[in-house]
């Protein structure tokens, strides 16, 4: 028996097409008038007019913008797309409007914080030092242990709490899964000095416990609370219901389905909801004012005595109005800033550990 294979045509080796490759000459026309004419009418008012630069944004560059794209795409592209042009502007606006102020507020951060920044900076206490004292001695040391310890036992408060309220809301579902959902949306806005305050009036004017970084993680701990349970419970929802239906069906309890399936399930999103609250938190001035005090010396004990945080470093020098202690100020932020950014990257390794896991 002989077996024919038939020749392939021309057509089987054809380099494959791609059609939405292939842009029509009036497209590329239309995107390079809504591209440049905005940008030259905005660059010629800027420099023939005295109007700052902002103004001009909004009142020259961002209705010419919208004007032009109407403009272009109904004459170039397509009269259906004009809605499509105009949110395309509005939404790349706004996305520049966001970008530009991060990178001001990352710029001036940067630029006034780290001339201050030495190894004398980042390790030294502010003992017998004044704002008018030059940046060689003293630092922000004691500040950056206090702040840790003062977010540390924030989280160990509110992670544990936040969590056990997501599962009671979204597998456990008792009687008071509406009251404590409630609760927890009640609390996302409570303002923090009314965090500090409360902490103030039930732990310090009582005699419980005075001025210490104890105090200042439960006030933390009250605006971490519901970040955490939120976007927890948010994240659980997201696990498949046939998950813990399959694991209830084979005979496991409900309570090892949430240890063994759920929460393995979700670590990732968990992960992110505790990175939530710290950073709900981690800049505020407020509760730690009433709660933490303020002290020149490194107190590594969390439970006595007052103990000196990052943002009431600032608060205390910034106030002071010397160039030398706004200087502090300054690299203060920038070490506060720095060490945000290395919690989070050590985060990020470990959420992605975990799924690699």
């Amino acid at each position: 028996m002989t077996i024919v294979q038939e020749k392939p045509s021309e057509e089987t080796f054809k380099e494959p097409q791609y059609p939405w490759k292939k842009v029509n000459p009036s497209t590329s026309l239309a995107n390079s008038i809504i591209v440049l004419l905005p940008i030259s009418v905005f660059a010629l008012s800027f420099f023939l007019t005295d109007l700052p630069g902002a103004l001009l944004f909004i009142v020259v560059f961002l209705p010419v913008q919208i004007l032009v794209a109407i403009f272009a795409t109904f004459w170039g592209i397509s009269k259906k797309r004009v809605g499509d042009a105009v949110l395309s502007v509005l939404s790349l606006v706004a996305f520049s409007l966001v970008i530009a102020l991060m990178g001001s507020v990352l710029f001036s951060v940067f630029s006034r914080g780290l001339p201050a920044i030495s190894l004398s900076f980042v390790t030294q206490n502010n003992t017998y030092i004044s704002p008018t004292t030059v940046l060689d001695y003293g630092g922000v040391g004691h500040a950056l242990l206090g702040t840790l310890m003062v977010v540390a036992i924030g989280m160990i408060i509110s992670v544990p709490l936040g969590i056990a309220s997501a599962i009671y809301i979204t597998d456990m579902k008792g009687r008071l899964s509406g009251f404590v959902r409630f609760m927890v949306q009640a609390m996302s806005g409570v303002p923090s000095i009314v965090a500090g305050l409360f902490i103030l009036a039930a732990f310090i004017l009582s005699d419980v416990s005075g001025f210490s970084a104890l105090t200042g993680g439960l006030a933390y701990s009250i605006l971490m609370l519901p970040t955490v349970a939120r976007t927890a419970e948010e994240v659980l929802k997201l696990v498949p219901k046939d998950l813990r239906d399959a694991a209830i069906a084979l005979g496991s309890s409900r309570a090892r389905v949430i240890m063994k399936i759920v929460l393995p399930t979700a670590r990732t999103g968990i992960l992110t909801a505790v990175i939530l609250g710290v950073a709900r938190v981690i800049g505020e001035t407020a509760p730690l004012l009433l709660t933490t005090s303020n002290t020149n010396g490194t107190n590594l004990n969390p439970f006595v005595d007052a103990v000196s945080t990052i943002p009431v470093y600032i608060f205390q020098f910034l106030g002071s109005g010397y160039p030398t202690a706004i200087n502090r100020s300054w690299g203060a932020a920038f070490v506060l800033m720095t060490t945000v950014a290395i919690l989070f990257a050590i985060a990020r390794i470990v959420e992605r550990s975990t799924k690699k896991g």
